[in-house]
């Protein structure tokens, strides 16, 4: 079971996880951070679960995860403006990269739109979702989704599914683990906030296949010709090079990127 004093002992952000709310078991976080409902903010909540039996990722495919050996939360922020919603969602993929990195001494890399993965196999997704009261923006939601102890997964999802443990053999703190991660979410929600120019560059760094030429996929029918991958752009679109050298410019809605 989740530890919360020891959470709380290792938390040492400014806002990001102050309000916390712990649930044993939930169909899923998300769903239950957009019922939360409160006469002051609630930006910067924390909804964690220890067993999320209905995770799903972009497009609604399952995502598997083995009760108390993981990280699912869903974290609340209820911003000014109504954009740039891909920047956030990469900016928070970017925290949690970097903090399993240094835990784990490992190298990983963000799959586009919402996905970290480690030498192919894919060890965290993350789901943003917005909540609206007519035209106006109350919340935006990011579930993440992080495989930290897991040893075993279905014969659907082994050869694509990974976990921190897996990958060397140790066991970790999932309460320290998310301290660390709240308090690098948090500097990167910053800079997304101030539209610092450095947080695009760092996300574009670690984006599988960026300044590479690949295939583009637009709502699941494969481009002609190639693309030279340019990254994202400050508004959170995706860019790319045409084999005419136009530069052209996707929602992440729309288009995928594969490897040649």
């Amino acid at each position: 079971m989740f530890n919360q004093q020891l959470f709380e002992k290792h938390l040492s952000t400014s806002w990001l996880g102050r309000s916390f709310y712990y649930f044993e078991e939930l169909a899923s976080s998300n769903t239950q951070a957009k019922k939360i409902m409160g006469d002051s903010p609630l930006h910067g909540a924390v909804v964690l679960t220890d067993h999320q039996r209905g995770g799903r990722g972009q497009h609604q495919r399952k995502w598997e995860t083995m009760p108390g050996e993981n990280l699912t939360f869903s974290l609340i922020f209820e911003p000014k403006k109504n954009e740039r919603f891909t920047l956030l969602t990469l900016a928070c993929a970017l925290a949690v990269s970097e903090c399993i990195n240094n835990e784990a001494q490992i190298t990983t890399h963000l799959k586009w739109p919402n996905d970290i993965l480690h030498k192919k196999k894919k060890l965290c997704g993350i789901l943003t979702e917005t909540q609206f009261s007519g035209n106006t923006l109350d919340k935006i939601i990011v579930g993440i989704g992080l495989n930290v102890n897991q040893q075993k997964y279905g014969q659907e999802l082994s050869n694509v599914a990974t976990s921190l443990a897996l990958i060397n053999s140790n066991e970790y703190s999932r309460e320290k683990l998310l301290a660390e991660i709240l308090l690098k979410i948090e500097y990167n929600y910053r800079l997304w906030n101030q539209h610092k120019p450095e947080l695009v560059k760092q996300i574009n760094h670690t984006l599988i296949g960026y300044g590479e030429w690949v295939k583009l996929q637009v709502n699941n029918q494969e481009l002609d010709g190639d693309y030279k991958f340019l990254g994202v752009n400050e508004a959170g679109a995706l860019v790319a090079l045409n084999s005419l050298l136009d530069v052209q410019t996707f929602a992440f809605e729309q288009v995928r990127v594969r490897e040649l």
